[in-house]
C-alpha cells in the first residue's frame, strides 16, 4: 500500500475532486473531518486551546467556535502557529489508525486529503504522488468570497496565510486545473491517468 497526498488552497476546489474520487471508490482520509473530531469538548486538544484562546472562542454548547477561532488565526500567524502545533498531532495520531484500517482492509492506495500539505512539509516525504488541486488566483478569491461572505480584504487574508497556489504546484507531482467546472475537473482525473499504478 502507498500513499498520495492530496492539497490545495482554501477555495480552489479540492472538496470537488475528493468528491469524485470517493464515487470512484477511493479510500480517501480527510484531514478537516479529523480536524473537527480532535478539537471535540473534553479532549486534549481542545483544553489546550481553551486554555491559550479563552473561553470567548466557546458557543454556549461549549463547543469551539469556528468562525470566531478562524478571525484570529488568519489576522494573528503567531496564533495560528500555535494552534496548530496544539492540533497537529492529535489529526496525525488519528491519521494514522485510518490508514492502518486501510491497509487492513486490503487497500492499494490512500489519498490522504490534507490542506496544509506543502506547507507543513512534515508528510510529504511519505507520499509516493502529491496531487495539488489548482485555481487561478481570482477564481479562488471569488469562490472564497462567495462561500463565506467575506469582504475583499477578508478573503485576502485567508489566502495570504497559506503557501501561494503557484508555489504549491512546483511542489505537486501531478497538477488537477480546477478552474472551469466539475466536469472539467473530472475529466483531468480521467485524462491525466490519475490511477497511482505503481
Amino acid at each position: 500500500m502507498f500513499l498520495v497526498g492530496l492539497s490545495g488552497g482554501i477555495a480552489s476546489g479540492k472538496s470537488t475532486v475528493v468528491a469524485v474520487l470517493r464515487e470512484l471508490g477511493c479510500a480517501v482520509i480527510d484531514a478537516d473531518v479529523i480536524a473537527r473530531e480532535v478539537v471535540q469538548p473534553h479532549l486534549k486538544a481542545y483544553q489546550q486551546i481553551v486554555r491559550y484562546f479563552g473561553p470567548e472562542i466557546l458557543l454556549e454548547s461549549r463547543e469551539i467556535n469556528r468562525e470566531a477561532l478562524g478571525n484570529i488565526i488568519f489576522s494573528q500567524p503567531e496564533k495560528r502557529r500555535l494552534l496548530n502545533a496544539i492540533t497537529h498531532p492529535e489529526i496525525q495520531k488519528e491519521m494514522l489508525k485510518q490508514v492502518l484500517k486501510y491497509f487492513v482492509l486490503g487497500h492499494r492506495y490512500v489519498i490522504l486529503d490534507i490542506p496544509l500539505l506543502f506547507e507543513t512539509r512534515t508528510l510529504t516525504r511519505f507520499m509516493k504522488h502529491t496531487v495539488l488541486v489548482y485555481c487561478d488566483p481570482q477564481t479562488q478569491l471569488a469562490r472564497l468570497r462567495r462561500r463565506n461572505g467575506l469582504s475583499q480584504a477578508e478573503a485576502e487574508a485567508r489566502v495570504a496565510s497559506q503557501l501561494p497556489l503557484d508555489e504549491k504546484r512546483r511542489m505537486a507531482t501531478h497538477i488537477i486545473d480546477n478552474s472551469g467546472d466539475r466536469e472539467s475537473t473530472r475529466q483531468q482525473l480521467f485524462s491525466k491517468g490519475l490511477d497511482f499504478q505503481v
